[in-house]
């Protein structure tokens, strides 16, 4: 959209004639009206006037409603998860809305899957709380105890809970329609490997394979073998992952969840160290916040301060967040591990 007609959006917006708008930059009516018009284009020196008056940014001024509207509503997620119902509503009815234009559907539906997703972790955090103040009062009460291990994403021993079969059958159809699209085999595997359905993985890990030379082959043929009973094997494939891929940070991450998931918290620690190290600007907290995690595991207070403390400087310095729902959640982790370092 050209900057006439976002004048005249934001005009009508703000509920304004051309006259008052004139009036308030100081130009004649016939000026405003060329501008919308697509006749003339405001001098620059105007711009600063023009966003204050019609209650934009600068930039604003230049993109369409539609693109103020998404990056306001980006902005809303990143910073509060938990969005009044107020501005919930907004950015639902805004998001319908923009979705109508073929080209944003796909941006559109993604936001709103996030949204909606954001704000059920939001009650999930909420509903632990409350199942972990109902089993203060009643700690042999067994709805309280099931709620906070769904609520904390517990695993439930019970298979017809627990399975991965509708998501698999999902990612099946998906990588069928899609298969050059390599993350789409990876969801798949992540699917299946914790069902055990080995003889299917190993068929998804070939087609993968047969398509794409990629560190994630590596990972999960790791996978794969521990699974199967053969850890030496396992542990060779990891190895060889992170000779073959050493530049690629992601591969010692990946090496350092395996060992993460098999209890070997300190060689762990070292491969999100080792991942860190490869990263380059802007960076990902990941291995920071693992390793925080891995340190509270171990009742290693001041470690999981020291990495909450990195993740807080990766958020600062790289992504230029100092405030928000992510940076008080981590300013509360370090009060929290505060607090059991003096006790401990």
């Amino acid at each position: 959209m050209d900057i006439g007609k976002q004048i005249k959006c934001c005009r009508l917006r703000a509920n304004l004639t051309q006259e008052k708008l004139a009036e308030a930059v100081h130009v004649t009516p016939q000026a405003v009206s060329k501008w919308e018009l697509g006749q003339a284009l405001p001098d620059i020196a105007l711009l600063p006037d023009l966003s204050s008056v019609l209650g934009v940014r600068i930039d604003e001024l230049f993109e369409s409603p539609e693109e103020t509207h998404l990056r306001r509503i980006e902005a809303m997620i990143e910073r509060e998860p938990m969005l009044s119902r107020a501005d919930f509503d907004y950015a639902v009815a805004r998001l319908t809305e923009c979705m109508r234009k073929p080209e944003m559907q796909g941006r559109c539906l993604t936001m709103l899957a996030e949204l909606h997703f954001g704000r059920s972790e939001a009650y999930a955090s909420r509903a632990a709380e409350y199942a972990r103040r109902a089993l203060a009062v009643e700690p042999e009460n067994f709805d309280a105890h099931s709620l906070l291990f769904k609520a904390m994403r517990g695993v439930l021993p019970d298979w017809c809970y627990s399975n991965h079969a509708r998501l698999a059958e999902y990612y099946r159809a998906f990588v069928d329609a899609h298969p050059d699209y390599r993350p789409g085999y990876l969801w798949l595997l992540d699917a299946l490997l914790p069902d055990r359905r080995l003889e299917e993985a190993r068929a998804v890990l070939a087609a993968l394979r047969a398509r794409f030379d990629c560190y994630q082959a590596d990972y999960y043929e790791g996978w794969l073998r521990y699974c199967e009973g053969d850890f030496a094997g396992a542990e060779r494939v990891w190895v060889e992952m992170t000779e073959k891929h050493a530049d690629n940070w992601y591969a010692w991450s990946c090496r350092g969840d395996a060992y993460a998931h098999r209890a070997m918290y300190g060689e762990a620690a070292a491969m999100y160290r080792e991942a860190e190290k490869r990263q380059t600007a802007p960076r990902l907290a990941d291995n920071e916040d693992s390793i925080a995690q891995l340190c509270r595991m171990q009742g290693d207070w001041q470690g999981a301060i020291d990495a909450y403390r990195r993740v807080l400087e990766i958020l600062r310095e790289d992504w230029k967040l100092t405030e928000g729902e992510t940076v008080r959640g981590y300013e509360e982790n370090i009060a929290e591990c505060r607090r059991k370092l003096e006790t401990s």
